[in-house]
């Protein structure tokens, strides 16, 4: 296990750093750090390089548009990250609550769908719509799920409204979110690849924020909530399971 004094020396590429607290621990281990004294954000985890390094350049690409997005902080030596391990700048503000910043989160996101030329996928992931015959792409592997897990997935999916593949964000969840006024921050692309746009849109409260037609939002709803499942099932098995149940109970509501 990391300690902080483990964390400080893998930081000295960045400088003399200060280890504040680790934020989480799931699928990657990150910290919030003090580097020349400003707030940042370590993270550390063992994703391909040529995956890790398709995130980074993204992160560089929002930002140029004017995203408010975690930069890569370079090394001493110019780096990016040392292995697995990068130091991004840290994004004020606070997790979206009521109808104003969801209406805000979902213009952010039909931005992002809509502002970013066309981009290969990111390397050793799929799009939802390739799982449908592949059991495997970036974190989700559908032979681990259980034969009905997996049938609903896939179902919900192929259910989906056609849309032109794009980048997608893949995670846009309170937690990575953040409000400052009208300006909205997105965090933690660590899922990030080209995919339907719906599944982002999906993961909105409600038709409204999402900007879209009721019955295409409940069809995003369930493409996403299964997305879930599948890639949450191995690492994160109680979480993954009650969203099976609203996987189940979706489907029950969509079907003829």
């Amino acid at each position: 296990m990391t300690t902080h004094s483990d964390l400080q020396k893998a930081l000295e590429p960045w400088g003399a750093a200060e280890v504040e607290a680790e934020v989480s621990g799931l699928r990657n281990r990150v910290w919030r750090i003090r580097l020349r004294g400003e707030r940042c954000v370590a993270r550390q985890n063992d994703r391909a390089g040529e995956a890790l390094d398709w995130e980074l350049d993204l992160l560089r690409a929002l930002h140029d548009e004017g995203f408010s997005v975690p930069l890569p902080i370079a090394t001493a030596s110019g780096e990016r990250r040392v292995g697995g391990l990068v130091v991004l700048s840290f994004i004020e503000g606070r997790e979206p609550e009521g109808k104003r910043d969801a209406e805000l989160v979902g213009d952010e996101l039909r931005r992002l769908h809509s502002h970013l030329p066309a981009r290969p996928q990111r390397p050793g992931f799929r799009a939802c719509h390739e799982l449908i015959a592949t059991d495997r792409g970036g974190d989700v592997d559908i032979s681990l799920l259980p034969a009905e897990a997996a049938a609903l997935c896939r179902s919900a999916w192929r259910d989906l409204p056609e849309r032109e593949p794009t980048v997608i964000h893949g995670d846009p969840s309170p937690t990575n979110i953040r409000i400052d006024g009208d300006r909205v921050g997105l965090l933690d692309w660590d899922e990030a690849r080209v995919d339907s746009p719906l599944l982002d849109l999906g993961a909105l409260p409600n038709a409204e924020s999402a900007g879209l037609p009721s019955a295409d939002f409940d069809r995003a709803r369930r493409a996403s909530v299964a997305w879930e499942v599948a890639v949450c099932w191995q690492l994160e098995s109680d979480y993954a399971r009650r969203r099976l149940r609203e996987l189940r109970d979706l489907s029950g509501k969509l079907s003829p």
